[in-house]
């Protein structure tokens, strides 16, 4: 019986490690809320995986001038150079307010989470101009359609009527759905 149990954790681990991945967009899509955000075209077919959507969303462009002065101070010397393999990241949190659209603007940044209002996590890089770039992670940067809906898409984005639907918990986000005006 205990040689059995061995075999068992042994084929269990390699099933835990894979299970671990998918949930945290899991979690996001069960107990998240749902926002909106506007968005930026990039590329919008993959011969192998068919039409999607690669996007970028305008809060990606984060303007200084957001963050606090304590957390300003903390940030300087953060550049590319240090965004690679095996250095520790450095994140903020990204608070965000709708607009009379309905559209979620950045308010704030912060290097930690706040205690309440909807937030998302965000990896920070800077350039050597010291402008903040965000990324908020693999699950708001691809979006899946139907066969012939990507240029359609890609279109709208240009002419800035796409929106994102995404669904935030925790700071973590997930894109669910892109919307274009009637």
């Amino acid at each position: 019986m205990r040689r059995f149990s061995k075999y068992f954790l042994a084929m269990l681990l390699p099933l835990t490690v894979l299970m671990v991945r998918p949930i945290t967009p899991a979690a996001v899509l069960m107990f998240g809320q749902e926002i909106r955000l506007s968005t930026k075209p990039v590329d919008p077919r993959d011969i192998f995986r068919g039409d999607y959507v690669t996007l970028r969303f305008s809060i990606e462009d984060a303007d200084k001038s957001l963050l606090s002065e304590q957390d300003r101070k903390m940030l300087p010397g953060i550049g590319y150079a240090e965004n690679v393999v095996g250095t520790p990241s450095v994140y903020l949190y990204v608070t965000l307010e709708p607009d009379e659209k309905g559209i979620c603007q950045p308010t704030g940044m912060f290097l930690a989470p706040p205690e309440s209002g909807i937030y998302l996590r965000a990896r920070v890089r800077m350039d050597y101009y010291d402008n903040i770039e965000l990324d908020f992670g693999d699950y708001l940067r691809r979006y899946y359609v139907r066969e012939n809906t990507g240029r359609e898409l890609e279109d709208a984005a240009r002419r800035g009527s796409l929106t994102g639907v995404v669904k935030v918990w925790r700071g973590r986000a997930v894109l669910t759905d892109l919307e274009m005006p009637e």
